[in-house]
């Protein structure tokens, strides 16, 4: 969370849809297989096709014969990094190469599935496999779309559901067997149910001697996390495969809620076999250094290197992803949606006292225009300052012009009193007890003195600049340091500290005049009427929401109010987003490098930390070159339209692991539709299987904890072994993949798409099946 916060110091037509998948090629009525059909796409089919592709890159490198890691964490990873305190950087630079992984997720998850932002909260459920890949029937999801919660384990009592604001928010009780849940009918559909426990070094293998992942009620086994989930505070849906890399890496969970569970580790359920965590002290380059041990061999490499990279740099995570949304901005639909994100952490348009976590962002993103009014406040009312000021040819005028007191914007405040009304930016536009001067005449105050600091600066000579830069900004006592040091340096939310500041300033300050340019102007927008009547308007229509709780067509007509025109995919000129695009990347603007110049010290701040993962295995995800997509097809140019469907084939020629043999499992295993994708074995939790409160609520004739093609296919130990591979040793593989996505949500303005289709191909392509 510290180092979240210091990110934000420096920013922050519905068609009926077709019966048939039909290709992006308005002229092909019948060859649907054109492999180079991109430039038939509309620029939203583009976004939509990225977004599905790469999410269908991170499922398919779960797999046993590629990267083999458990899947459901690396999830939670890219998509729900909050509750689960392991945010993997998602921007960075390899051998200068730019990597972004954020453009790609948020294609996904803020355009296709945006109701998955409401598990990214301030609580501790993550993702399963099951939330993307549609093994459940449609009411599994539409339910999560409208609650907001998905409904797949129990707490103590029998409730249901998680993130909720009662006192009645599962704890990953009996994960799976709630009589409620229901797979699909369709085979296919339900065949993509290996994705929550066959994937993953041993998994398969561990399961028939007994383990079947953590207990309820855990964390991951990242020692980040300082506390645990009860029912009172959204509860958790951790339950056995949701931290299955982490745990086998330490061990054990970080921290487990329920009692019985607290002191339990892997050795627990250790039946039959032998378990040594990872031993790695320090730093190192060596995917054995980071497996764990199982009858003395090494395995779960990957997963653990994944996972430990994730928690180690998570604070760092976090100023990494915002950091990264620059280059996301653009003139496209998807790239408004990053800008509007952007806009509303530096002048708060949507805010409510019912997202923490988000309303500190915010506060602390409007705290670098609003504190400003404190500086000058100090200033004025420093004599010595003044004197100085006077002496070097400041304005006399601007600088007897006295603002009104100006308390500032605290972040601390607002994480311990949550008050919306001071974070939002209309608050410019509130005349508070006090102020004698009008809101509109305060803002050109500002900018007025803000300029004729920049101007005295340029007239002093390079001595003078240093002693300047001193006085104002960098001595501990001066305005600056003293109206910004609640994000410079604090004990809750970290800061840039005094090395960060005094870069971001420069020896001179003339970075800092720069950017203090970039505010001037920033008030000079906001302080005429039109922008005025636009925020109070957007203010009362949008009253009591947020962008996570909106819907897209609220979104497509806020995007509309602020100036960008979705039939054009412009912004109009001198508009509200207009002016904000031309801040983040007309360079000519003064201020613009040097912002820009900070995200990418930022963003770069993790690359020696993310060499190893991005060579041993986020290379083999993120790089072109291991993959090539052919046969895309779309019947939609929306992603609300109900039932659409994409579909493409990926070809896939990285890394697999060269100890599994899952790509010649050629046998294809029966899936029934009582099957428990979650694979929970009731023995560990036989006193609430039994219980009053739950028992009439499970459905325990459901098969659970049995590896099915172990039954099916007779497999031994050693077959099952062979199959599950250990996630340590690698070498190049050929693999083909037919994937179908589709739009199962029955809501046009909260859209929620799922894999509904995978088939395997091996390299002399032979179809290949998982055994579940």
């Amino acid at each position: 969370m510290k180092k979240l916060m210091n990110s934000l110091l420096v920013i922050t037509i519905l068609s009926t849809p077709l019966s048939t998948i039909i290709s992006c090629d308005p002229s092909s009525t019948e060859d649907n297989n054109n492999k180079n059909n991109d430039d038939y796409m509309t620029n939203m089919q583009d976004e939509m096709l990225k977004g599905a592709e790469f999410m269908s890159r991170i499922v398919l490198s779960s797999r046993h014969e590629n990267l083999n890691f458990n899947l459901n964490e690396i999830l939670s990873m890219y998509l729900t990094p909050l509750p689960v305190m392991l945010n993997m950087p998602v921007s960075y630079k390899y051998n200068d190469q730019n990597i972004n992984f954020l453009s790609y997720i948020s294609k996904f998850r803020d355009v296709m599935s945006p109701s998955i932002n409401k598990i990214n909260g301030d609580n501790y459920s993550g993702m399963y496999a099951s939330y993307i890949m549609g093994m459940y029937d449609d009411n599994f999801y539409n339910d999560f779309v409208k609650n907001e919660y998905f409904e797949d384990s129990f707490n103590e009592k029998g409730d249901t559901g998680f993130n909720k604001k009662d006192d009645k928010n599962e704890l990953g009780i009996l994960a799976g067997l709630n009589k409620k849940l229901n797979l699909s009918t369709d085979e296919n559909r339900r065949n993509l149910s290996w994705g929550i426990q066959d994937t993953g070094a041993l998994t398969n293998y561990l399961l028939s001697k007994g383990y079947d992942g953590a207990y309820p009620s855990g964390t991951s086994g990242i020692s980040n996390t300082y506390s645990s989930a009860n029912v009172t505070t959204g509860g958790t849906n951790s339950s056995g495969y949701s931290f299955y890399n982490s745990v086998l890496s330490t061990g054990k969970p970080n921290r487990v809620s329920i009692s019985d569970y607290s002191k339990k580790t892997v050795n627990d359920k250790s039946k039959g076999f032998s378990f040594e965590p990872m031993k790695k002290t320090e730093s190192t380059n060596i995917l054995e250094d980071y497996s764990s041990k199982l009858n003395n061999m090494n395995f779960n490499g990957v997963g653990s290197l994944l996972t430990n990279t994730a928690g180690s740099l998570n604070l760092n995570g976090y100023i990494n992803s915002f950091s990264s949304l620059k280059d996301s901005i653009g003139e496209s639909d998807f790239g408004v949606d990053v800008l509007l994100q952007v806009a509303n952490i530096i002048t708060p348009l949507l805010a409510d006292n019912s997202e923490k976590v988000n309303l500190l962002m915010q506060s602390t993103g409007f705290s670098l225009l609003y504190n400003v009014q404190n500086v000058i406040n100090t200033i004025q009312n420093n004599t010595k300052l003044c004197t100085y000021l006077k002496g070097k040819g400041f304005n006399e005028d601007i600088l007897n012009n006295k603002l009104d007191k100006k308390e500032i914007v605290n972040p601390i405040s607002q994480y311990m009193k949550p008050d919306a009304s001071k974070v939002r930016v209309s608050r410019f536009y509130n005349k508070e007890n006090g102020d004698k001067n009008d809101p509109i005449s305060t803002m050109k105050m500002t900018e007025s003195f803000l300029r004729e600091l920049k101007k005295c600066h340029e007239n002093l000579d390079d001595n003078e600049k240093i002693f300047f830069t001193k006085s104002l900004f960098i001595n501990p006592n001066s305005p600056f340091y003293e109206s910004y040091k609640s994000i410079i340096s604090n004990s809750l939310i970290g800061g840039i500290e005094v090395e960060g500041w005094t870069n971001l300033i420069g020896n001179d300050g003339s970075s800092g005049m720069n950017l203090l340019s970039l505010v001037a102007d920033s008030y000079k927008e906001l302080s005429k009427n039109e922008t005025k009547d636009l925020i109070l308007e957007i203010e009362k229509e949008y009253s009591g929401k947020t962008l996570k709780s909106i819907t897209r067509s609220e979104k497509l007509k806020l995007f509309k109010k602020l100036g960008y025109d979705i039939s054009s995919k412009k912004y109009t000129e001198d508009s509200f987003l207009s002016n904000y695009y031309k801040f983040m990347t007309d360079k000519k603007i003064s201020g613009v490098n040097e912002l820009n110049g900070f995200f990418d010290k930022l963003r770069d701040g993790v690359n020696n930390s993310m060499k190893n993962v991005h060579e041993k295995a986020l290379q083999y995800i993120y790089d072109d070159k291991y993959w090539n997509t052919q046969d895309k097809k779309i019947n939609v140019t929306d992603p609300s339209e109900l039932n659409g469907e994409i579909s493409f084939v990926l070809d896939y020629s990285g890394n697999g692991d060269k100890e599994s043999n899952a790509d010649q499992q050629t046998e294809k295993v029966n899936v029934p539709k009582n099957f428990n994708p979650y694979q929970t074995l009731v023995n560990y939790q036989d006193n609430y299987a039994k219980s009053e409160s739950l028992k009439s609520k499970i459905d325990l004739t459901r098969i659970s904890g049995v590896v099915l093609g172990k039954e099916q296919l007779n497999l031994s130990d050693e077959e099952l072994i062979s199959y599950d591979g250990k996630g340590v040793k690698y070498d190049k593989v050929n693999h083909k993949y037919k994937i179908i996505w589709k739009n199962v949500s029955n809501d046009v303005n909260k859209p929620y798409w799922v894999i509904t289709g995978i088939q395997s191909f091996n390299s002399d392509n032979e179809e290949f099946y998982n055994i579940y």
